[in-house]
């Protein structure tokens, strides 16, 4: 897992709500069952389903769980915490230094070690 794969997951997450949750709406023409057929408008409201938004959906939300699980099965619990914070909950990093009580350059020095150590040994990957 990449630092740019990580600062994804924010954009993910917004376009995954935007995917599920866009209502579309379209108005039809309809008429009654019995006698008199008298034509009137239907309008029909719901969430599109098309096959290219499916698939997106798909790979967004695969994206996202891997990202997900990447910080949950990390050991190193200070990394852990910072990822979480800033990536997944999107606090800002001098929101993530007030709650953590280290420094904002402390804890992005320390996330920059912690990315070339698991760039140098893949057991840190899940």
């Amino acid at each position: 897992m990449t630092r740019e794969e990580l600062e994804k997951y924010h954009d993910i997450a917004v376009r995954l709500k935007l995917l599920t949750s866009t209502i579309v709406t379209d108005t039809v023409a309809g008429s009654s069952d019995e006698y008199p057929f008298t034509n009137h408008p239907i309008s029909i409201r719901g969430l599109p389903r098309d096959d290219k938004t499916l698939r997106e959906i798909k790979l967004l939300t695969q994206q996202k769980s891997e990202i997900d699980n990447f910080i949950d099965g990390l050991e190193d619990v200070r990394a852990k915490t910072l990822l979480d914070m800033h990536y997944r909950k999107g606090k800002r990093w001098a929101s993530v230094a007030h709650e953590t009580g280290r420094s904002l350059e402390a804890n992005k020095k320390y996330l920059q070690r912690f990315f070339e150590c698991i760039q140098t040994s893949p057991r840190v990957l899940i």
